[in-house]
């Protein structure tokens, strides 16, 4: 996490690490992007492995499958760069794929060491038992600090809990429909990432222009909404108190931009994580829409759309819920109950036709 914020604070500036535009040199915020991303195809085009996302680290790592996908984790040097190199350069993913694939091969890697030593005689049982125990502490620790520098959550945003039964009416039926509306939000996730699979298969690109392409799409961006950039988590309370965007239209755009620059990165070897471009993304949105529409209660639009598109990409309510919970610190909780429901019906609906 130190060397994630060093990295970022010396190419892009310390004014970003506080939620804010770069104020790094022009030529440097168009090089750093194209840059990574030449650095990205090369090292895939040399047979580096992309870095898993975090759902086929869970995937292997589920005691129901077969064990020989958890023989397949095995400590990748290759994992690290490429993550690192898709963070730094602005890609629209976040750390947690970086940080659990990284955390699940140093265990592994330490429980083989472990069981290699004991065949030897004492030493793993007398001395290198206590390794295990001593990282997961570590790990702990360092999660607890990034839960504390990446979840800052909705801090200063006022919640207006309803005053009377016809505006909590209203709050529910507003929760159900932008639960609903976060759920379109996750299908049009997917279906980028699918028409995207298809297109690239059709072209059969390799991964060296596949990885600059997207580079330089990150750098022109940044040129026109740089708050696309990067996962987002240090721009959600600026965000929400209205300290980067004023304005309705250019909300939804952030928004919508967010979401369809995390496709494009996953798609094109840029691996990292989802969560969080499509929670700032979906928070945006829901800005944007309770700006442009004084009608809609925003604390219900946040936390809907936020829950629903979560529950929708990962097919289940309960684990969106809570990552709502605690990104948003309880905001709106009944609307986040809510929406992840709608995500998670919509989804079950969706893949039943």
């Amino acid at each position: 996490m130190a060397a994630i914020s060093f990295l970022t604070s010396l190419g892009w500036g310390d004014q970003f690490l506080k939620g804010f535009p770069s104020q790094a040199p022009f030529v440097l915020q168009l090089l750093i992007p194209i840059s990574c991303g030449l650095a990205i195809g090369l090292l895939r085009r040399a047979g580096a492995e992309p870095l898993p996302e975090l759902i086929e680290t869970f995937a292997q790592l589920d005691p129901k499958q077969d064990q020989k996908l958890q023989l397949e984790i095995q400590p990748k040097l290759s994992h690290i760069l490429l993550g690192l190199l898709a963070l730094l350069g602005g890609g629209s993913i976040g750390p947690e794929a970086l940080l659990s694939r990284s955390l699940t091969e140093w265990q592994l890697g330490l429980q083989r060491l472990k069981t290699k030593l004991a065949i030897g005689g004492r030493l793993a049982k007398g001395y290198w038992s206590w390794l295990p125990g001593l990282i997961g502490g570590f790990a702990g620790f360092a999660l607890l600090k990034g839960f504390d520098r990446f979840g800052g959550g909705e801090q200063g945003v006022i919640f207006l809990w309803p005053n009377s039964f016809s505006q909590g009416a209203s709050n529910l039926a507003w929760a159900l429909l932008l639960g609903a509306g976060g759920g379109c939000l996750g299908l049009l996730f997917l279906g980028l990432r699918r028409q995207l699979a298809k297109r690239i298969k059709r072209c059969q690109a390799s991964p060296l222009p596949l990885a600059i392409f997207t580079g330089v799409v990150l750098a022109l961006v940044n040129i026109w909404q740089p708050l696309a950039l990067f996962s987002g988590e240090q721009q959600l309370s600026p965000l929400l108190q209205g300290e980067l965007l004023n304005r309705a239209d250019q909300l939804l755009l952030v928004g919508f931009l967010k979401i369809a620059l995390c496709a494009l990165c996953l798609s094109t070897g840029w691996m990292g994580g989802l969560f969080f471009p499509l929670i700032i993304g979906a928070a945006a949105i829901g800005q944007g829409l309770h700006q442009a529409a004084g009608i809609i209660p925003g604390e219900v639009a946040i936390s809907a759309l936020v829950a629903g598109i979560q529950a929708m990409v990962l097919a289940q309510p309960w684990v969106p819920f809570v990552i709502t919970v605690v990104v948003l610190k309880g905001h709106a909780l009944p609307a986040a109950v809510i929406g992840s429901l709608m995500g998670w019906r919509l989804n079950r609906y969706v893949r039943d036709i």
